[in-house]
This record gives C-alpha cells, structure tokens and sequence, in this order.
C-alpha cells in the first residue's frame, strides 16, 4: 500500500503522463527568465527503462524530494507504483535483474563507497546486496559495481568489488535475491580490468606494472593464459572490447599505426588486428552497439562536434531513420529494449530540450509519450550551445562550445564571459547537448566558452598525450588562447570575464587566477584541486594501481619544486580577483584539505573570497536542497562581480 503523500504524487505524475499530449505551449514575445529551482529541482523523470519480457516499465522519479523507482504497465501505462521509498539518498542508477527484481545502487553522502540493492517490482522490503563500507582515515573506500547482467541467468550478476583487499577488486557472482557472493577470480594486485564472454568464461585479463600494460588471453578455462599484448598505457596499444555473440571473434579499439581509435577485429591466429570495421577522421571510436535478439553487431557510436550513431543492420537503420524523421532537430537513443527488442525506450534531446521519453514498438513504428524530464522548460527560451574552434598559440586545433544568451545579436555589443574548463582532464572531453548550467548562465546574460584543451579524451593519441606534465603550462594556455579568442570575435567585454570550474576545471579556475591574474574579474573554484602533490596523497587505495601512470600523465609527486610551480596554493598571494570556494567535506577525489587550505591561504594574503561547505556531500553536490542553495550562490556571485547588477 502506497502512502498517501506519495500516492498524491504519484497521481500526480500519472496525470502528467496522461496528459502532457494535450498540453498546448504559449509562446512568450520576450524571453523568459527561469529561476534556479527550475533548473535544477529534480526532473519528473529520469532513465526509463523496460523489464526483460516488456510487461512493464520502471523509472526514476521524485518522491519525497528523492529520486526512487517506479514501475507501471507498459499496456495503457497503469498502475503506477513506487517499490523504493528512500527519504535521505537519491538512488544513483538501476537495471532489471530479471522481470520480477530490480537491481540499484546508491551512493551515501558522497563518499563513492557504492552498494548494490534489489526490490521486488512490487515494491516491498528493499534487500541489500552489497553493503556500503568506508574507513575513511585509511582512504579505504570499497565499493561494488555491475561489469556483467547475465542475460541467460536470471538470478546473478557478475560485480567487481573490493571486499577481500580494499587496494583491488575480484570479481564475483552476486545473487541478486539473496545477496550471496561467489568468488570466481581473485586480483593478484595488478589487474585493472577483465573480459568475459558470452557463457560467463573468463577470457581475458589486463595486468598493469608500472606503466606497462599487458592484456592476457586464453580459449576456456582449461587452457593457460597466453599474452594478447603488451605496451604503455600512454603509447599506441590495443583495448578489448567485447566478445562476438560466437564466443570466438573479438571486438578491440586500437590505435596501432594510426592517432586515433577505430574499432576492428583480431585475428588470433595471426595475433594482430584483423578487418577495420568502423574508424572515424579526427576522432576517436570505441563504442560498438550489439543486439541481444539478433546476436550480432548492429552499429558504432561516437562524438566529434556532436553525438552520433551509425547502424549497420538493415533493421535497425530502418527504424533508426524513421525515428529522426519523426523527431527532427533532436538526438535519439534507443535507452532501453526488451529482451526480443520489439519493444525500445526512445530519447530525445537537444542543446535546448530537456530530454523526453518514449515508448516505441519496433514491429509497428508507433511511439507513446512516456514523461519529460522537465516539462516547464521551453526550447525557445534557451540557447543554442555552437560548437567553435580556434588555434593554440603554439599551433594546436581546440575544439569547444560557445552559449550566448538567447536575445544575443552579433554585433550587437559586448557580453560578460564565462570560462569553463571541463573536469578530468585526460580523457575526458565537453559534448554536445542540454547543460543545465550554461542555460542558467546564458538564462541570466552571459555567455559561456567551453574549451576541448590539450589532454582531452577522444581527440587521438597525439592530442591526449600533448597535455601529459602540462598542468598549469600548456593546458592553462589553451584556456587563455580561448579568451584572447573571445575577445577578438567581439562578444566578450575584457573587463568582465570569469573562469569557473569542477574537480580539474576548479584547478585550472585556480591556475587561471594565480598564473594569470589580470584575466578574469572573478573565479569560482567548485571541489578543485589546488595541491597537485597532495592528490597523489590522497587518493582512495583503490587508485594506487595507476599511481605510475598518473606520474607520466601529471607530474612526479616528490618533484617538490615541479609541484609547487604547477600548484596555485603556492601562488595565492598573485591573486588579484574575488574567489567562490564550493566543496563537498566527504570528496574521496579531492579531498576537503584542497579548499580549507586555499582558504586559509586567502586570508592569510588578505584576498577575497566566498564559501561554501556541505557535510554530507562529496565531489560535486548531489542532493537537490544543496545544488539549488549552491546556482543561487554563484549566480550572485557573478552578478556582483560581472554582471550589470
């Protein structure tokens, strides 16, 4: 049975599911300004996703102010019932474990100590799987994590989990009933990932020494392992990817004798790349797409200024194709199928919509309205994210986005600027596609510049690698250039620019400010690394395994000297703009003593700034209360600092 202040909001969103096709949108003759809340209260829905035989659906939604799961019927979308009723935590992800259990995981007050929960479709008593554990002083954070749902078993799954040495995962067995675990492969210390195939065989382990990363292979589980390849993690190598639906062909991404990834097969008779299946100029791929019902490779996706996917199966082409027709100047994604994939959840969005969901029924090319995400957001009232490039100083193509307000004429006069960095870095890289943030920003008048710097992921081997013992150096430079960019294309007001950033972009918002001073009017620092050696430091133990790599990639740690030069606790007293300081007290990645030092540097040196601590919070706010209180915060710090106010 339901209570009633959730049955109320269940009601609630029934009706809005009902509904919202009759809902007629008035178009306003100026653009709307939104609060906060709008852009950031939590989403009516989010992640669809169907059962195995597509009887039902389940979703996450705001209940009590929380994200829980729901489940309705996919016939006439009814009765809709809520089988998590969490009143402190947001359930972070979920999946059917089989048509009658749902599998979720959440994290609690931001430590990424990761536990696995199951519940009935029902609802009822939640039962817990793996148990979050921390021991904090030690950097010991354990945590579990799906690598395989067994589609053939409808009892297990296979997770990766720290519980035996908290330093590296084993991989087990998990009852997703009872909670039973079975051991199936124990971590010597050195194996960072592992590939099974298509019978839960073991086939393939990839061992890190050093920087040297070996990738062993064997036929079953009576044969002795043979090495597959053997090479730098920061070199040209080979990354498997998935087994063939046979059990024999493997699908690798590899970058040998080209810059970027493609994905190709290997031929193990010969033990080198076989045929190139799918590459791309520019850019790197490395994400095949297969069907279950089909039992074969279906198409590839990837990114360059936007997402995209290729299907290669006539099928699905076909109705790939018919889905972008029917919903023109918006990104579709098949999220979620049944099991025999006649039935698939379709979403859909933009740089300007907010994502919606649909149900699709593949055999007779009909959708059904599902949810929005956030309905009380117009299109038309926000802006367009453009991707942009310029040259580097020293002769680099950056990629990146630019977001001007709505009611921004070219020409027209000269804007306040925000700098945003992306986090990471390596690997990591800005896409396309709606932000809450720059729409707030843009909302309020600002343009927003987002920059793909040295270092970021996706843009080949040589780009990636161009950034490595460059923190604070030629990275930095690159977000400068962006500026000088800026200013030059005559939308940017010189004398009110901000740099803000997240986790690598705290930094280099940091680096920004200390490196380069006369810059930006302001800057805010949002769980920021302002000690390089000290995240060598502080590190969860599980991360240790890679510290070798993270050398080559950042620095040498006892280099104290180098440290010092690249981190901007040691430069504070450069600073000449106000500061914002946000962080969460329980960050495992960055960890708080980054932001109470800064602080205490700023007042030592007698310098301006703002903060904001959360105690339950870690890299990056996560619950609603805390990212409305926090936008609220640095939109009046930019108002005061660069904005007309």
């Amino acid at each position: 049975m339901i209570k009633s202040s959730i049955y109320i909001k269940l009601t609630t969103l029934l009706l809005l599911v009902i509904s919202s096709v009759f809902t007629i949108n008035i178009v306003e003759a100026q653009v709307k300004q939104y609060t906060v809340e709008d852009f950031f209260k939590n989403s009516q829905f989010r992640s669809f996703k169907l059962s195995p035989n597509g009887k039902y659906l389940a979703a996450l939604a705001p209940l009590r102010d929380r994200y829980n799961i729901i489940v309705m019927e996919t016939d006439g979308l009814k009765n809709m019932t809520a089988v998590t009723d969490l009143k402190d935590y947001d359930i972070d992800g979920f999946f059917w474990g089989n048509n009658d259990r749902i599998v979720f995981t959440l994290d609690k007050e931001g430590t990424e100590s990761f536990a696995l929960y199951s519940v009935k479709k029902e609802g009822g008593r939640v039962k817990t799987l793996v148990k979050p554990k921390i021991s904090w002083g030690a950097r010991a954070i354990r945590t579990a994590s799906v690598i395989d749902r067994l589609p053939e078993d409808d009892d297990h799954v296979l997770v990766s989990y720290n519980k035996r040495k908290v330093k590296y995962p084993d991989i087990y067995k998990l009852n997703i009933n009872t909670g039973k675990l079975t051991l199936l492969s124990k971590n010597p210390g050195d194996i960072i990932g592992s590939l099974y195939d298509h019978n839960s065989v073991l086939r393939i382990k990839i061992e890190l020494e050093g920087v040297i990363q070996t990738t062993y292979y064997r036929d079953n589980e009576q044969q002795e392992w043979r090495v597959f390849s053997k090479s730098s993690m920061l070199e040209e190598g080979i990354s498997p990817l998935s087994f063939d639906y046979d059990n024999t062909t493997l699908y690798v991404a590899s970058n040998k004798g080209r810059d970027t990834q493609a994905i190709y097969k290997y031929n193990f008779e010969e033990n080198k790349l076989g045929e190139l299946l799918f590459a791309k100029d520019g850019v790197d791929v490395t994400s095949p797409i297969f069907s279950y019902a089909k039992k074969k490779l279906i198409g590839f996706e990837w990114q360059d200024e936007k997402p995209h996917i290729e299907y290669i199966d006539d099928d699905y082409k076909r109705s790939f194709k018919g889905l972008q027709q029917a919903f023109p100047d918006k990104e579709v994604v098949l999220s979620s199928t049944s099991r025999d994939e006649k039935l698939a959840v379709v979403m859909t969005y933009s740089d300007i919509a907010t994502p919606k969901f649909y149900l699709y029924d593949i055999n007779k090319k009909q959708v059904k309205f599902l949810g929005a995400s956030k309905n009380w957001i117009d299109p038309k009232d926000m802006a367009p994210m453009k991707p942009i490039e310029y040259t580097s100083r020293d002769g680099l193509t950056i990629h990146g986005y630019l977001t001007l307000p709505v009611d921004y004429k070219k020409g027209s006069g000269k804007i306040p600027l925000i700098v945003n960095p992306h986090g990471g870095p390596f690997g990591v890289r800005d896409s396309w596609g709606y932000n809450p943030e720059h729409q707030l920003f843009a909302n309020r008048g600002y343009a927003v510049l987002q920059m793909n710097f040295r270092g970021s992921g996706g843009y080949g081997h040589k780009f990636a690698t161009a950034g490595h013992k460059e923190w604070g150096n030629k990275m930095q430079h690159d977000i400068t250039d962006s500026v000088e960019w800026a200013i030059k294309q005559g939308f940017a007001d010189p004398d009110k620019i901000c740099i803000y950033g997240t986790s690598y972009g705290g930094y280099a918002t940091m680096a920004g400010l200390t490196f380069t001073p006369d810059l930006y009017k302001c800057g805010i620092n949002y769980v920021g690394v302002t000690d390089v050696a000290m995240l060598f430091n502080t590190m969860p133990e599980a991360w240790e395994v890679q510290i070798d790599v993270m050398k080559e990639q950042i620095g040498d740690p006892d280099d104290n000297k180098f440290m010092e030069s690249i981190s901007p606790l040691f430069h504070v007293k450069n600073i000449k703009a106000p500061l914002l300081i946000l962080h969460g007290k329980r960050d495992p990645r960055v960890v708080f003593k980054h932001a109470t030092k800064l602080k205490s540097k700023m007042k030592k040196y007698n310098k301006p700034y703002e903060w904001l601590s959360k105690p339950k919070e870690g890299h990056g706010f996560q619950k609603e209360e805390n990212k409305i209180e926090a936008y609220k915060l640095i939109t009046k710090f930019l108002d005061k600092h660069i904005g007309d106010s």
